[in-house]
């Protein structure tokens, strides 16, 4: 079994329908944020139980949040971290039968330079008021 059916198997015994998570990065780093946990019956869950999948080297606990967060990074088929980045959802419904609809991923990538912020260009406010000074012959 890869990560994605074993994502699936558990999340599937756990009776949760749809999990939402935002995706954000740029420069060398990005964040996976889980944003909706949707349950079978209805209900919107908190967080996700903290269920041990496999064991780490070292003997740790490998968890399902380790896991899923694992496998969300690695969904996107661009580079969302490095450089520019990019920002996206990532939804998961454990209970489609297609791969496609099972694992949705809605990304947006950033062209270089494109860092999120305004278009606005920085003006040095000081620097009019210099060109002013000289136009009058002063020197600021």
């Amino acid at each position: 079994m890869d990560r994605k059916d074993i994502a699936i198997a558990v999340l599937t015994a756990l009776g949760i329908q749809e999990l939402e998570y935002a995706l954000d990065g740029g420069g060398d780093s990005g964040d996976s944020t889980l944003e909706r946990i949707q349950h079978v019956d209805g209900r919107t869950l908190e967080k996700l139980p903290n269920i041990p999948i496999g064991i780490l080297g070292g003997g740790w606990p490998y968890t399902l949040e380790a896991l899923l967060d694992d496998l969300v990074a690695d969904l996107p088929e661009g580079d969302w971290i490095n450089n520019e980045g990019g920002y996206g959802t990532v939804i998961i419904r454990p209970f489609e039968d297609e791969e496609d609809l099972c694992f949705d991923c809605d990304m947006t990538y950033r062209d270089e330079g494109d860092y999120g912020g305004d278009d606005a260009e920085f003006v040095d406010e000081d620097e009019d008021d210099d060109a002013a000074f000289e136009d009058q012959g002063v020197s600021p």
